[in-house]
């Protein structure tokens, strides 16, 4: 999330660092310059080399949603996350039904929180995709009632952090490697925090390890 020059450099950059799955915020600025800097993007790396994903966070009307979809398409974009914003199952269902991107839901999924809604809403639906924030979709069992339930409708998924400090982030990461998923997942790393505890965690050409070369103690992180 920022601006055009920005964005782009921060894509060179991940890329440098070893991501081949980058995905962009789009909605914040016009409609016209995030497509360029799309096909800026497409310039430097091909859909075999780096993977696209958008995530909209509600940003498209129910009125130009599927036409700015159909826009995205040329840009070989693997998944669009929340086109529009959450609640308006009639539109939600005709994009993922009629859309050329594979639509993810992650907002959407919050309020249902019993495993009954959870069928309801993925039966009517029927995203190709779910994402999973353990904090807001009912922690680590929540989460896996939703991954029963989408791996049985042959829903896709995939796990991502949200804000958690480094503890957070550790459990999140330790779930995670419990599922044998070959998808990129969205895992962050607490380096946006100023004031974090020590993490055992450390990423390195994309992928996120445990350090085990350290004796960690959890009682001493609140020294």
């Amino acid at each position: 999330m920022a601006g055009f020059d920005e964005m782009l450099e921060q894509v060179h950059k991940k890329v440098r660092q070893g991501f081949r799955c980058i995905k962009l915020k789009i909605g914040g600025l016009d409609f016209r310059e995030e497509c360029n800097l799309l096909q800026e993007i497409r310039v430097h790396y091909s859909a075999t080399n780096v993977t696209i994903r958008l995530d909209a966070n509600g940003a498209f009307s129910s009125d130009d949603a599927l036409s700015k979809l159909e826009t995205l398409k040329q840009f070989k974009i693997h998944s669009i996350e929340q086109p529009i914003a959450a609640g308006q199952y009639d539109v939600m269902r005709h994009l993922c039904q009629r859309s050329p991107i594979p639509i993810a839901l992650d907002e959407e999924l919050i309020p249902h929180q019993e495993v009954d809604k959870k069928r309801e809403l993925l039966t009517e639906l029927r995203p190709a995709y779910i994402i999973l924030k353990p904090t807001l979709h009912g922690g680590i069992g929540g989460c896996d009632e939703w991954i029963a339930v989408a791996e049985n409708m042959g829903i896709g998924w995939w796990i991502t952090s949200a804000l958690e400090s480094n503890i957070g982030l550790n459990a999140i990461c330790q779930y995670t490697a419990n599922h044998a998923r070959n998808l990129p997942q969205g895992l962050g790393t607490g380096a946006i925090y100023q004031n974090n505890i020590e993490s055992p965690l450390t990423v390195s050409d994309g992928y996120i390890f445990y350090d085990n070369s350290r004796n960690w103690n959890i009682g001493s992180f609140f020294s």
